[in-house]
């Protein structure tokens, strides 16, 4: 460090001299031969051998750098010599800055900054520590709201601090706290276990591998919020894993939870029983095959296990994230739940498609009285980028983005976007007076159309239209249909 500081003190006198006057010159010789020592008693010496040994040699050479420019400058130089004198300080830096090199040492922490990325690391990669975020605010206007059920508002739907990392070759973690909607949560808090490619153990808190939009990264939806299967299907969840991909064709997870209800996460679990989920997705021409072909991807999801208690799924809007079913209070889960989801995406240039089904089936109880329930829900959602980006199951990256500096300024990229989704209940759910018809609504149809301006890698700006139609939910017969225009400015990093 003491030589560093030298090498540092010393470029700069040096360039003071070449442009002082004739007068300047044995001044700044003085300065330049006493900077050494003054930066010697300011920083103690190192106590190992082979680090004093280090400093004595660089101090040497840049004695001799020293002496080649004072040469280069005798007194009363006229300004004509100062190029020369300039190239000579030119090469003197690249000198000082070979033996920083020198001097630095082996195992120094790599800072990495750019896309995707803010990360400190070892130098082998083994240990790494990378720091992201997400922030969502969303804003939403509500029309034709005649009963004022819902407000239009801004908030901030997320807030997520993101620390990832690897400890070790076999050890990678994620924690990912949350502190949108005026809350304090834990959604992500895990640690894998890399035994193999194709079986990596993970446990603590994570995203249940069962849907298809629920399982896609937050800042990557294609909208602002997800569809109505996701009502159906259940979102983190704390409990073991093992996952794998198989030869970059198929990805596979098996996992045992404690069972979180439907569109919901848990932190704790009242109930003995527990779930077991598996997945399995294929990408069969991701690799290999024909180029239209290489973005289909088609795979199930199921889960089964017994859940009794009063923790139910309440269903909600995807637009006003508003309620529109719940059971009536004293109702409770009875026996096993089984849900399943097949589901697919396809992708070619800037075109997207993602279909996705969920049934789930759970025995209930009340007043005495136990049905099987049995609620389904679908979507269809297409995308297109009009600037000719590739959409993916990743967020678009524009060719061209709103960078500014050296990386100049474009358009960024456009997408515009359409979907359909729709949930419906079990009709026993009603006649035995489980739910409430005048509270509850029987179904729900959604349709939305939605524009997306890509900043750059980091920054989007959404906004979606939709509309809800229910069939019943309401004293008169059926609830307001729900007609909200929502917005939203994100950064992921």
């Amino acid at each position: 460090m003491r030589t560093f500081r030298s090498l540092l003190a010393t470029c700069w006198l040096l360039s003071a001299c070449l442009w002082a006057q004739p007068a300047d010159p044995p001044a700044c010789a003085a300065q330049t031969a006493a900077t050494p020592a003054a930066q010697a008693q300011a920083s103690p010496a190192p106590a190992e051998n082979d680090l004093k040994a280090r400093v004595e040699t660089l101090e040497r050479k840049l004695e001799q750098l020293e002496k080649r420019v004072d040469a280069a400058l005798p007194p009363g130089t006229a300004a004509g010599g100062t190029a020369a004198g300039a190239d000579r300080l030119y090469q003197l830096d690249e000198k000082v800055q070979l033996l920083e090199q020198i001097a630095k040492p082996k195992d120094a922490p790599v800072l990495t900054t750019g896309r995707d990325t803010f990360s400190i690391s070892s130098p082998d990669q083994a240990y790494r520590l990378r720091i992201g975020a997400h922030l969502q605010a969303d804003g939403k206007t509500f029309f034709d709201n005649q009963a004022r059920l819902l407000t239009s508002s801004f908030n901030l739907r997320r807030a997520r601090p993101i620390f990832e990392g690897s400890l070790g070759k076999y050890v990678d973690f994620r924690f990912v706290p949350d502190f949108g909607n005026g809350q304090a949560l834990l959604y992500d808090a895990y640690a894998d276990i890399k035994m193999h490619p194709m079986a990596v153990l993970r446990a603590g808190k994570f995203k249940t591998p069962l849907g298809l939009e629920v399982l896609q990264n937050d800042a990557d939806t294609t909208f602002i919020e997800r569809a109505l299967p996701s009502d159906l299907l259940p979102n983190r969840d704390e409990g073991f894993q093992v996952y794998g991909n198989v030869l970059d064709r198929a990805t596979y997870a098996v996992a045992v939870l404690n069972g979180a209800p439907g569109g919901a996460s848990i932190d704790a679990d009242s109930n003995a029983g527990k779930d077991l989920v598996g997945r399995i997705f294929a990408t069969p021409f991701a690799q290999t095959g024909p180029a239209a072909l290489r973005g289909l991807g088609f795979g199930l999801g199921a889960s089964s296990g017994r859940q009794n208690g009063p923790t139910l799924s309440v269903f909600k809007t995807t637009g006003g994230q508003a309620t529109f079913f719940s059971y009536v209070p004293n109702t409770i889960a009875a026996g096993r739940r089984l849900t399943y989801s097949p589901q697919l995406y396809y992708y070619y240039g800037p075109f997207g498609l993602m279909a996705e089904y969920a049934e789930s089936s759970q025995p209930l109880s009340f007043n005495s009285v136990t049905r099987d329930i049995g609620t389904h829900a679908w979507q269809v959602a297409g995308s297109w980028v009009l600037t000719g980006e590739k959409k993916s199951y990743r967020s678009v990256v524009p060719r061209k983005g709103l960078e500014g500096g050296k990386s100049g300024n474009g358009i960024g990229a456009w997408e515009v976007a359409a979907r359909y989704t729709a949930l419906t209940v079990d009709p026993t759910a009603f006649a035995v007076k489980f739910a409430d018809p005048t509270k509850s609504a029987r179904a729900a149809r959604t349709w939305t159309v939605g524009l997306n301006w890509y900043l750059n890698y980091f920054v989007r700006i959404a906004t979606n239209y939709e509309q809800t139609r229910f069939q019943g939910g309401a004293l008169g017969g059926n609830r307001v249909t729900e007609k909200v225009l929502a917005e939203r400015l994100q950064v992921a990093f």
